[in-house]
């Protein structure tokens, strides 16, 4: 019988955190039963639609409670307790999944006192991640390690070969950003460059 692990994303709309939990989740999809569970009404079909193909979807809003093996928590924007979260995801296991530098982007952000003493790991997707944490939290420095987010080659080859029609001016120098523009991304870093090139 196949093991248990549920995803929970509070807002699925379209970016870089809901595109790895499809990506790891089509890679382990056949040897795990998986679940993806969120809360926001705003959250949209675009990645939950292929998520579908892959795993259970559920809002939490529409169930009493879901029993699983396993429960990773991969976002922490708004202050949500564990013993919240846990009324309605029992879980043998409770891990964090750490995708953004949290306290960087939102210094007054804490964990509470519940959600550090029940997450059993602190999974970080650089050493970056991991270091913002434990600037906050040293006590975690003991539950926290570094997992490279899931990268899927033979999708990125093919999509490398596919054609596209950009026109972009060769007098001036163009920077690309495959993400939101969003504070999370430190994107205004870019202005230091910028300076050097006018």
């Amino acid at each position: 019988m196949k093991k248990k692990v549920l995803f929970y994303y509070r807002l699925f709309f379209s970016g870089g955190t809901e595109h790895s939990i499809l990506k790891l989740i089509k890679k382990i999809s056949s040897h795990f039963d998986v679940v993806v569970a969120y809360d926001e009404e705003e959250s949209t079909n675009e990645v939950l639609g292929e998520i579908a193909q892959y795993a259970q979807v559920i809002n939490l809003n529409e169930i009493d409670t879901i029993t699983v093996d396993t429960c990773i928590w991969c976002s922490y924007s708004k202050q949500v307790n564990f013993n919240e979260l846990s009324q309605k995801v029992k879980a043998t296991h409770y891990y964090y999944w750490g995708h953004i530098l949290l306290f960087e982007t939102y210094p007054n952000l804490e964990f509470n006192e519940d959600f550090r003493e029940n997450i059993e790991k602190f999974i970080c997707v650089s050493e970056t991640v991991k270091n913002d944490i434990i600037s906050k939290y040293p006590m975690l420095e003991k539950k926290c390690f570094v997992l490279d987010n899931y990268l899927d080659m033979n999708e990125i080859l093919k999509k490398s070969n596919e054609t596209i029609e950009l026109k972009v001016n060769s007098e001036r120098l163009n920077i690309v950003s495959v993400s939101r523009i969003a504070k999370a991304k430190r994107i205004w870093k870019n202005e230091r460059i910028m300076r050097y090139f006018k």
